[in-house]
């Protein structure tokens, strides 16, 4: 009896990794996301129309349609979770305040990278008091981010302050991206939400030479960590008739997790969430679009949470919206994994609904939900 020969998954469709691996090295919590975005400006020269700014910094890249201006805005926001210093004692260790949910479990022992003011960046580690001689009931709780230090290999305070750190700097996350064993999942700190950037930003350049009716807008939005703040300003500033958020959702294809989304099936399109309940005839729309493209789709209830949707749709007298989800495994920690046929699905099916956008469509919608 021969035995059964067992290869590795070949990688799925065509991204750009260098484009990946940019977006999610640069560092950039939220309220200091200027390297993130003029990494994603970077890559959409030559092929936006035009860029500009809302007020809290969020980049708006527009690539003209030939129609009538119906506007499409594609969101992702650019902001990662990470810290700020909160305090430097005599003996040069670092407090750090959270910026954006952190559970104490991931982080001792991790490298963060400490950004001063100025852009130059040193490696810290996480470090707590150990464990040794602590009781039980003490030794087995989450350690509190507020009891956690940054260990910056450092003599005294005086030698902080040569290194130019200061109060308020930024704190990120310090890791590598890596193309996993199985070519189709890719790890890196920041997919939430650097891949809704990225799949934003994949879209225009795919539409770089085809004919489109719709005026589409890129949008790296801020500060989704602490609120959906950009979200709300840049949707202002854009005034879209219609809108796509771009995030990621729990991958619950793990041992223990509840029955949920799953890594690698193709179009994850999310029925509700904790700040948005998605417009039914767009949801709908997308669904048939999937089908007829021949990708699969799932559907995301995401009960506790928000996304840039929460904002959006609120806009105005209400934004026809939705949004599309990427699972992922171990957001809000320092590296995360994705796979690939989730982002090549999505941008598949974004770019022929972007090629289809006209007046009629968007008339279609804007009836379906009365």
């Amino acid at each position: 009896m021969s035995e059964k020969v067992v290869e590795i998954e070949k990688a799925y469709g065509e991204l750009n990794l260098e484009l990946m691996q940019e977006f999610t090295d640069a560092n950039g919590i939220s309220g200091n996301e200027k390297a993130a975005t003029r990494v994603m400006k970077k890559w959409l020269e030559g092929v936006a129309d035009e860029f500009s700014y809302d007020n809290l910094g969020s980049l708006i890249a527009l690539k003209k349609g030939s129609g009538d201006g119906v506007k499409l805005m594609l969101a992702g926001h650019i902001d990662e979770i990470g810290f700020v210093v909160r305090h430097i004692d005599d003996k040069g260790f670092l407090k750090i305040a959270p910026v954006g949910g952190w559970w104490g479990h991931v982080l001792l022992s991790q490298a963060l990278t400490i950004t001063t003011r100025d852009g130059r960046e040193y490696m810290g580690i996480v470090g707590s008091k150990p464990p040794h001689g602590m009781p039980a009931d003490v030794r087995n709780k989450v350690i509190d981010v507020k009891d956690m230090f940054v260990d910056l290999g450092v003599k005294d305070k005086a030698e902080i302050e040569l290194l130019g750190i200061r109060p308020g700097d930024m704190v990120t996350p310090r890791s590598d991206f890596n193309v996993m064993a199985n070519p189709n999942y890719l790890a890196a700190k920041a997919w939430d939400d650097r891949i809704g950037a990225i799949i934003a930003s994949e879209v225009l350049l795919r539409l770089k030479n085809e004919t489109h009716s719709a005026d589409v807008y890129a949008v790296g939005t801020v500060q989704e960590e602490v609120g959906l703040r950009g979200a709300k300003t840049a949707t202002y500033a854009v005034k879209p008739d219609i809108g796509i958020a771009l995030d990621v959702t729990l991958a619950n294809d793990i041992p223990g997790a509840e029955p949920g989304s799953k890594m690698g099936v193709g179009v994850t399109i999310a029925i509700q969430d904790g700040s948005h309940l998605g417009h039914r005839g767009f949801i709908n729309y997308l669904s048939d679009l999937s089908k007829e493209l021949n990708l699969d789709v799932q559907y995301d209830l995401l009960l506790a949470g928000g996304t840039d949707s929460g904002e959006m749709h609120k806009a105005f007298d209400g934004i026809i919206n939705v949004t599309l989800s990427i699972p992922s495994r171990y957001i809000h920690s320092h590296r995360a994994l994705i796979h690939r046929k989730d982002v090549v699905d999505t941008i598949t099916l974004i770019v022929e609904f972007a090629k289809r956008l006209d007046r009629n469509v968007l008339e279609s919608l804007r009836v379906s939900n009365r």
